[in-house]
């Protein structure tokens, strides 16, 4: 540790000396050049004289492809003198203490868990856009010594930087291509390692190569046709493969009846420094598997950004038959946990009625409202107004509208609401107020269609164990998960007797009230008790 922290000192040190002459986003292409210069220096037999080392570093820059990072001649023999004087700087080094906020990183305990797919006898290995596993990659190529490697990238520095890294490496080639391009190497592999771009398209209008236009699932497809016999893709993707329509849900149908997926891993939020993009670890293979192995993850630390992440821990872990998973039509792992929950198990065994939601229920979204009015004469719902029992009325935004224009989005007593977007499930009945009022189209309404429905029943089953999973299974999403209206149609859910659902109900509210009564009685003694006790100070 004491070493790591020695290193970076000197690193930042140096990043000190060239301030004002660099920018944050410079420090790393400068410190390239400058170690480059020092390498050929004590590689020279003889000694160098200043206009010769400002010459080398000025065709250093140029076949770095970056600007000349010392204008000023004297400038340069000062930084460069300054750092004659660490200890070695590493090609390592400079990938990793560069400008952190510009660069995607994979963490180390990720880069763990990919690495269990080497399996002796690997020959070939591919990893693209290699920089991201820094400072991982030469720990995996010191480690499978015998396997022959392939890194690249598409960055022309970097591809600089990773072949000074390697140059003295006859198992390690670097080439400077993308896996985003159909043609990108000749070559299959036994291994490929992979995080690729999340959230962009490929800006072509015709992409008739592959099946979707979106980089993350252009690299799973492309990549995929690049793997041997019984070779193995570990690769990182946004949530959108394990749900996504369309020519997503086309390249899942691909994955499946062309390869063998052997494995899908929910990876937890904020493992990544520069995005909270919802990902999934998945495995897919070339070889034979019936099986499809389960598995969410969980941190060692409550906030892997600010404490770091030391290791990834297997929460939780189950199996599915392959075929299993291609009726199901999507990836919702969720749902596959929750059919071999206990409680969920417990459900189907019972003797109670169960009914799809869709059939008892009208569900919609709420209205999309651009323009509001303090002194509209429509309260609007939004999230932050649902509680965990109640809806606050006191904080309703407002509209100003003629009643007809909305008159499909007005919400009835005892409508029951629920948050589509955000992390927290809270589920609140609406009461009927002395003014109109709809659903923000952030609100999901669930009204009954049926007499043989309760929503306050379906309110107390919705914050049961069971009642939160079956929600939960229903988020879609990346960053901020989703629930889905329409998926809650085909939710399952009890109905006993209306007679037991309103006796239910009733004991419900009754004792809903009195809990709301002690707790304004405790807190008005408490705060009687304050202005007592601060009385006598």
């Amino acid at each position: 540790m004491n070493k790591d922290k020695d290193r970076i000192d000197r690193l930042y040190s140096f990043f000190n000396a060239i301030r004002g002459t660099n920018t944050p986003s410079e420090y790393e292409s400068t410190l390239a050049v400058l170690k480059k210069v020092i390498d050929i220096q004590e590689q020279s037999i003889n000694e160098l004289g200043d206009d010769d080392l400002y010459h080398i570093m000025r065709q250093v820059a140029n076949d770095f492809e970056v600007n000349n990072p010392f204008p000023d001649v004297n400038k340069f023999l000062d930084v460069y003198r300054t750092l004659i004087g660490f200890e070695a700087v590493t090609w390592t080094d400079i990938i990793e203490y560069g400008d952190r906020r510009a660069k995607f990183r994979v963490p180390e305990a990720l880069v763990d868990e990919m690495e269990k797919n080497f399996i002796d006898g690997f020959q070939e290995v591919l990893i693209p856009e290699a920089e991201k596993f820094s400072p991982c990659l030469e720990r995996l190529v010191n480690t499978h010594s015998d396997s022959h490697f392939t890194l690249t990238s598409m960055d022309p520095f970097y591809y600089k930087v990773l072949s000074e890294m390697f140059s003295d490496n006859d198992m390690v080639d670097v080439k400077q291509t993308s896996i985003y391009e159909y043609e990108f190497s000749s070559e299959q592999f036994d291994l490929i390692l992979a995080v690729p771009v999340f959230g962009v398209r490929d800006k072509a209008e015709e992409n008739g190569n592959f099946i979707c236009r979106e980089y993350d699932m252009i690299a799973a497809e492309n990549l995929a046709l690049h793997l041997r016999s019984e070779g193995i893709l570990s690769i990182v993707l946004p949530a959108r493969i394990t749900f996504g329509g369309g020519n997503v849900r086309e390249l899942r149908h691909f994955i499946q009846s062309m390869y063998c997926l052997k494995e899908i891993a929910d990876l937890p939020a904020g493992i990544f420094e520069n995005t909270g993009v919802k990902t999934y670890l998945l495995t897919i293979t070339t070889g034979r598997t019936d099986e499809v192995v389960i598995k969410r993850y969980v941190t060692d630390t409550e906030n892997p950004r600010r404490d770091g992440l030391n290791k990834l821990i297997v929460q939780d872990d189950t199996f599915v038959l392959e075929d299993e998973l291609y009726d199901m039509g999507d990836w919702n792992i969720d749902r596959i946990f929750e059919s071999q929950d206990e409680d969920w198990i417990k459900f189907q065994e019972s003797n109670v009625k169960k009914q799809e939601l869709g059939t008892v229920a009208s569900i919609f979204r709420g209205k999309a409202v651009n323009k509001k009015d303090a002194h509209g004469n429509i309260g609007i719902v939004n999230i932050s107004n649902i509680g965990d029992y109640e809806i606050d009325y006191s904080s309703l935004d407002h509209l100003e509208e003629e009643e007809r224009k909305v008159t499909n989005y007005l919400l009835q007593n005892g409508d029951l609401l629920i948050p589509a977007r955000g992390t927290a499930i809270r589920v609140a009945i609406f009461k009927e107020q002395p003014y109109p009022c709809i659903a923000s189209s952030n609100v999901i309404v669930i009204r009954s269609t049926d007499e043989s429905l309760s929503t306050i029943f379906l309110k107390l089953f919705f914050d049961s164990p069971l009642g939160r999973k079956m929600l939960v299974t229903r988020q879609q999403g990346t960053a901020v998960m989703n629930i889905s209206y329409k998926e809650l149609n085909n939710i399952e859910i009890p109905l006993p007797s209306i007679e037991e659902q309103k006796s239910i109900a009733e004991e419900y509210e009754k004792e809903l009230e009195a809990y709301k009564k002690a707790i304004q009685a405790a807190e008005n003694r408490w705060s009687s008790t304050l202005a007592r006790l601060q009385g006598r100070i």
